[in-house]
């Protein structure tokens, strides 16, 4: 994630509430994983990158665990799976503006931070170690790009 990932934020707005959210909760500290349960509004645009910038659009191929029966078609037990997570990332079932860059699919009616369980940005599965990691390291890196970068937003 470099900083092209803030383009949408700037042009939609949310660059002056990202950039009071920092100042407010963070200030001239060093940032920590723990800030953003105090940053909903932040929380949600790091998310909301992901999500629209479409990070990695295919996931590495899993096999099938069991016998099953997916959308009509039967999978045997061992076949190749390869899921395409453009889909699930522009769902309309789970997504209210999938096509817009929005924030607010991942805030409630009070402006906290929700999940959403369509939100798969780089695998399925339990043990993704790139999903983790920028979960612990984008709010410090966001929050170092517009701490140093007022003026432009």
């Amino acid at each position: 994630m470099d900083s092209t990932c803030l383009v949408p934020t700037v042009k939609h707005g949310g660059g002056e509430k990202v950039q009071n959210e920092i100042e407010n909760i963070i200030g001239s500290a060093q940032p920590q994983v723990e800030h953003r349960k105090e940053m909903p509004y932040t929380n949600a645009v790091i998310h909301e990158i992901q999500r629209f910038g479409d990070v990695v659009p295919g996931s590495l191929p899993h096999a099938t665990t069991t016998d099953i029966t997916f959308r009509g078609y039967n999978l045997s037990k061992g076949t190749t799976v390869i899921p395409l997570l453009h889909s699930a990332l522009r769902d309309k079932a789970y997504f209210e503006k999938p096509e817009e860059f929005y924030p607010g699919h991942f805030l409630d009616s009070e402006g906290k931070f929700k999940k959403n369980e369509a939100f798969v940005p780089f695998s399925l599965g339990s043990n993704i170690i790139s999903h983790q990691l920028l979960h612990t390291k984008s709010p410090s890196f966001l929050s170092a790009i517009y701490r140093e970068s007022p003026a432009n937003w």
